[in-house]
């Protein structure tokens, strides 16, 4: 008898476990989601770099909701200043110092797909020639991206210190 009341009572918490499906609210949900977040940035090369020949390429991940992209802002920290800015006027094609010739530093992404109707989800790569970022051989430096939205109102930032190396040569 006692055995037969145990295997109801797992059957019927099985049948519970398992028999409903709960939807995202994603009414209720998407409102609380941030307008534009810069979520990381990394790289998968290995460092020290040599600073003649490396284009480092930097990934980076961001979301916007209800929002459009706009601006985005690389910065090269020694420590805590800033050596060195870089300009995209948007998040795909070439920085600000590139002309239609030459091509400086690029920036691109793909959008990766979501549950949210109003949401994008952003997987980005920036290329920098570290020649033309004013580094020094056997230094270490930081890196802060700044994503903007469409008429500059919002903007997300990450700091990465002590990100990369460049050969002691």
């Amino acid at each position: 008898m006692k055995k037969n009341i145990i295997m109801t009572l797992m059957m019927l918490l099985t049948l519970t476990m398992f028999s409903c499906t709960k939807k995202a609210d994603i009414g209720g949900i998407e409102p609380k989601l941030p307008a534009l977040q810069l979520s990381s940035l990394g790289y998968q090369q290995v460092s020290p770099f040599t600073i003649s020949n490396t284009v480092l390429q930097l990934n980076f991940g961001a979301t916007t909701t209800n929002m459009a992209t706009g601006a985005f802002k690389v910065e090269i920290l020694n420590g805590s200043t800033v050596i060195k800015t870089i300009d995209f006027a948007q998040w795909t094609g070439k920085d600000k110092s590139s002309t239609a010739t030459v091509t400086n530093h690029t920036i691109g992404y793909t959008l990766q797909s979501t549950t949210y109707p109003n949401t994008n989800v952003y997987a980005g790569t920036i290329n920098l020639k570290l020649s033309l970022l004013g580094l020094t051989n056997g230094g270490t430096y930081g890196v802060r991206a700044t994503a903007y939205n469409a008429d500059n109102s919002k903007n997300s930032s990450i700091t990465q210190s002590a990100f990369f190396k460049t050969t002691a040569q």
